[in-house]
């Protein structure tokens, strides 16, 4: 058998998994900053958006986990949807 029927597929190494999970957690960031500024509306206290937000990254969190994802995973999808919570917000 060739030797390029073993090697691992190159969409499961680890950089590819960590910039899947980031990317995830962009989108997740961006879409809960939207419905958070359709809720809140205009005016919303800075507490609210980080409640919110925590609510957010601990399902998020949870749900990878239960997928049994690696820990650079989760921590690289944590940052990543906070920081496009808070952009989508300012």
């Amino acid at each position: 058998m060739p030797f390029w029927i073993f090697r691992p597929r190159r969409d499961d190494d680890f950089t590819s998994r960590l910039e899947r999970a980031r990317n995830e957690g962009f989108r997740t960031g961006f879409r809960e900053g939207k419905l958070f500024r359709l809720a809140a509306g205009q005016a919303f206290e800075r507490v609210q958006a980080l409640d919110w937000l925590d609510s957010v990254v601990e399902d998020g969190r949870a749900e990878l986990e239960d997928q049994h994802a690696w820990e650079s995973e989760i921590d690289a999808w944590d940052i990543s949807c906070r920081i496009a919570f808070l952009v989508e917000l300012t």
